[in-house]
């Protein structure tokens, strides 16, 4: 039991140590790169670009390509918004240029610039040229053929005409194909999609500009929140000021209950009167009263009173006339004496 142990343990920690050897290796680029001369070339951009006038701002900004586009926006906003001051120099060292893989295949090239308050970063997104092999295949044919014209070999040929140009690697036939297609007909063997220029900033700074736009978002989201509230609650009188039928629709209505109840009260005491005109005595002699008993109300007084009570306690409406079913069907069926 205990060797088995053993056994996972070691197979697990070899497991762990080849994860972490694969995950310290270099990133495998999409395609091969020479990184000086990609250098170059982002260099050439940010010459190119960094420093624009107002004729050329305007002309890259709308009928340019997309690197163009980037590119002087890219510095604009560096100036405009970061403050970065001046142009100074190239950043050098290790940290100053870095390759990577971007999006759809490409290549991203970083390069630090000094500048006169930060630094920036500027990114340039290459594809590979797939005519630069193409074009290096026809010079070098066009040299060979020039170097047989003197009875010279090709190198030779090439130190000798070539020789003194500095913009020109002469370390090899390959290097030196590449640099002259460069130099003389602006081809390289990738390129340039879009440029991506962005200050520098510490940890420190980005945390405090987090945190400020944070505190600015929330205090923006809250605000509308409780102006959406403050709208919603106007809403119920929108009607009222905009709407004049239905304030006249509304006056009707209370017109019409006021109405109602007004014939439903005289038509109440109309039928009292009636009941009370009809139970009365015709004789003058009145009947013998028993001093035990109350007086009591009728029937018919004693249901228009309760009727009335009914209609006064629910106060919404039109109401029918008494001894009738309500609106709230409400029914009085009889009223019936309590004996004591």
């Amino acid at each position: 039991m205990k060797k088995s142990l053993k056994k996972m343990l070691l197979l697990g920690m070899l497991l762990t140590f080849i994860l972490a050897l694969t995950g310290c290796g270099e990133e495998v680029l999409n395609f091969e790169v020479n990184e000086s001369i990609m250098q170059n070339s982002t260099r050439n951009i940010i010459e190119k670009y960094k420093d624009v006038s107002d004729i050329e701002e305007d002309y890259y900004l709308t009928s340019g390509t997309e690197l163009e586009q980037t590119a002087v926006k890219g510095f604009n906003a560096a100036q405009t918004t970061d403050h970065v001051g001046r142009f100074l120099d190239y950043a050098n060292g290790d940290d100053s240029t870095s390759v990577h893989n971007g999006v759809d295949g490409k290549v991203v090239f970083t390069q630090i610039c000094k500048y006169e308050h930060r630094n920036v970063a500027v990114k340039v997104s290459y594809r590979e040229n797939k005519g630069f092999p193409l074009s290096k295949e026809k010079l070098y044919n066009d040299m060979t053929s020039q170097a047989s014209q003197y009875g010279m070999d090709v190198a030779d040929y090439v130190m000798q005409m070539y020789g003194g140009y500095e913009e020109l690697d002469l370390t090899s036939m390959d290097a030196f194909l590449d640099s002259y297609l460069a130099a003389a007909y602006n081809e390289y063997p990738y390129i340039a999609e879009d440029c991506e220029v962005s200050a520098v900033y510490t940890k420190k700074e980005l945390i405090g500009k987090a945190g400020v736009n944070t505190a600015i978002g929330m205090g923006v989201v809250f605000a509308v929140l409780i102006f959406i509230s403050f709208v919603i609650s106007l809403l119920k009188f929108v009607p009222m000021i905009f709407d004049a039928d239905i304030r006249k629709d509304r006056a009707e209505k209370k017109k019409a209950q006021e109405n109602a109840k007004k014939q439903t009260e005289e038509r109440i005491i109309a039928s009292s009167k009636e009941t009370k005109a009809a139970d009365k005595p015709k004789t003058s002699t009145p009947a013998p009263v028993n001093d035990t008993s109350e007086d009591l109300m009728n029937d018919a007084e004693l249901v228009a009173v309760i009727t009335a009570a009914i209609y006064a306690a629910t106060g919404s409406g039109v109401r029918a006339p008494a001894y009738t079913a309500s609106n709230d069907k409400l029914v009085v069926r009889s009223i019936r004496r309590a004996k004591r």
